[in-house]
């Protein structure tokens, strides 16, 4: 014969009354959602009830008195002293999904204040009124009282609590504090009784305030003023709210805490799973209908109908983002200043938000601001990889109609890596060095040979460092040089990295390892049209040319704000010296 669990009850209260809540605070909450589900039962029948919740306290005691359907002798047992059991029990006529708690474990809560819990209660069925006596060591008991309490003239219930010694939870500061967190937007009318009365319940709740108010709303209990409110709904799990746009940066990954009530009861402020990671510029304030809590109703349960809300949620954030690009740039421009590297982040990892970068987000370019789209109509998109390649030919590039994207901010080289695999139709890859030399004008046979001279000792001068000395005529004519990186330097880098690995890593680093055809020396590029390299071209003393080239050289790696190494630091006393001490000898003899 199969035998049943023996259970301690007074061990169970314990468990569950210190472990299932996150503090003691949480007992208000419960005697709210219990008053809130007896009054929502009762207007079933009575549609024009006026719900009312009231919490009487002197410090030591608490009374919390409701008028909502109250309970019989029988159901006190089977609800009060059940754990687990539900306000949506068929006794009650009541299967339906619109209640709030499990009488049950809510009241294990109040365990934490009040070592008994006192339930009076008087049903609508026209029962006699009962008294329910719960103990925290797991006892209780139940009788038919003749008369009901004085706080019940109308049917309803009363529950009473006595605050353990040294504890303060029944101060009246105190529990206005909490009535207001939790209930303020409960639809019925909570008020505090210490002996003065305060109504605690404010309407309209924060989702059906105009937006000028909500974003008021957001300053006082969030704490910034938003950058612009968002309104949020849901079908899927009858959500209501709004979500406020942080004004300054966020970081991706950074849990974002939102604010979610169910049925209006307080759930939590601190759900961070309502919307998705990308996400992670708004907070948000939610009613919900649908979306079911935990058992210990701090957070939301994580099922498909959570997942189905987030995601239409989502689409509704991401739709106000589009809308305002094309609607309010001025507006988005102020978004981007706060939210452009964490939205770049995202758009690594999240397609959706990756289409919203390539359509709304300008990048820099040599031929001014361009979204990614609008580049990618072109067929051809070619970018620098870092800052300083991007500024070394900017001024080149600009004034010769060449179009060259700056990939050197936080995320942009990896974006367009990425943007090349979403869009293959469009050739996306780094500059080099011969599109850039392409792209200026080459010289005629005769003019070379003006140039051969300072070609040669240029190439000389530079041997020590790997650069390639070359003339072109480019826009402007006042830069006399313009400095290209290669990918010779890249290579040798590279080659060192293949040196120290192993196993996949080596054969990786060895597949991205260019030809030896490919790699390209840098390129010191001189301007056949500024007068100083036509000047220098006419100069036959090796020393002077030496030092002018090298000189140029520093002048470039400046210009495009490349480091300048050992040899270069040298270069750039010694040349300058050497530059004055022949000055001064041609004038002084």
């Amino acid at each position: 014969m199969a035998e049943v669990f023996r259970v301690d009850l007074g061990g169970m209260v314990e468990l569950l009354s210190r472990n299932l809540y996150s503090g003691p605070r949480v007992f208000v909450r419960e005697l709210l959602q219990n008053a809130t589900d007896a009054i929502t039962a009762r207007q079933e029948t009575e549609p024009g009830l006026a719900g009312r919740i009231r919490f009487i306290t002197d410090g030591a005691t608490l009374s919390v008195v409701d008028n909502g359907v109250g309970i019989t002798h029988d159901e006190a047992g089977a609800l009060l002293a059940t754990i687990g059991a539900t306000s949506k029990r068929d006794v009650l006529g009541l299967a339906r999904t619109d209640r709030l708690g499990q009488f049950g474990i809510g009241l294990l809560s109040c365990f934490m204040v009040s070592e008994e819990i006192v339930v009076q209660s008087r049903s609508v069925t026209g029962a006699p009124a009962i008294e329910w006596v719960g103990r925290s060591d797991g006892t209780w008991e139940v009788r038919t009282l003749e008369q009901p309490p004085s706080e019940l003239a109308d049917f309803g219930t009363v529950m009473r609590l006595r605050a353990l010694p040294g504890e303060r939870w029944f101060a009246p500061g105190i529990l206005e504090e909490l009535l207001r967190s939790y209930g303020e937007f409960l639809p019925s009318t909570v008020m505090l009784e210490s002996p003065h009365s305060t109504v605690i319940t404010e309407e309209p709740p924060v989702w059906e305030q105009a937006p000028a108010e909500q974003a008021r709303w957001c300053a006082e209990h969030f704490g910034f003023m938003p950058l612009a409110v968002v309104p949020l709904h849901a079908r899927a799990g009858g959500v209501r709210g709004a979500a406020f746009v942080l004004p300054d940066g966020a970081h991706p990954g950074r849990a974002t805490r939102h604010q979610v009530y169910v049925r209006r009861m307080l759930l939590s402020d601190k759900v961070t799973d309502l919307l998705p990671e990308w996400a992670y510029f708004v907070r948000a304030v939610v009613d919900t209908q649908h979306l079911r809590p935990t058992a210990a109703r701090e957070s939301l349960f994580d099922d498909d109908l959570l997942e189905q809300t987030r995601e239409e949620l989502g689409a509704q954030v991401r739709e106000w983002l589009h809308a305002l690009a094309k609607e309010q740039p001025r507006e988005f421009q102020a978004f981007l200043s706060a939210h452009e590297t964490g939205l770049k982040a995202m758009a690594l990892t999240d397609e959706a938000t990756r289409q919203l970068v390539a359509d709304a987000v300008p990048w820099e370019t040599t031929v001014g601001p361009r979204t990614l789209n609008q580049l990618a109509a072109t067929g051809m998109i070619r970018y620098a990889p870092t800052p300083a390649a991007f500024r070394s030919v900017a001024a080149v590039a600009e004034a010769n109609q060449l179009c060259v994207v700056n990939g050197g901010y936080v995320y942009g080289a990896e974006l367009l890596e990425q943007f090349a695999l979403d869009r293959p139709d469009v050739s996306v890859r780094e500059i080099g060095l011969t599109e850039i030399l392409g792209a200026l004008t080459p010289l005629e046979l005769a003019e070379e040979a003006w140039f051969l001279t300072l070609v040669s000792a240029g190439r000389a001068a530079l041997s020590a460092v790997d650069t390639d000395v070359v003339v072109r005529r480019f826009k402007p004519s006042t830069m006399p040089v313009v400095y290209l990186d290669g990918t010779a330097q890249f290579a040798d880098r590279l080659a060192a990295k293949v040196t120290e690995a192993d196993g996949s890593l080596a054969g990786l680093l060895d597949a991205l390892r260019p030809p030896a055809a490919q790699a390209a020396r840098a390129q010191l590029v001189l301007n056949a049209d500024a007068p100083l390299i036509y000047q220098l071209a006419g100069i036959s003393d090796a020393n002077l040319l030496t030092h002018a080239v090298r000189g140029l050289y520093v002048q470039g790696l400046l210009a495009g704000q490349y480091p300048l190494g050992p040899q270069a630091r040298v270069w750039a006393a010694g040349s300058f010296e050497s530059l004055i001490s022949s000055a001064v000898e041609r004038n002084h003899p």
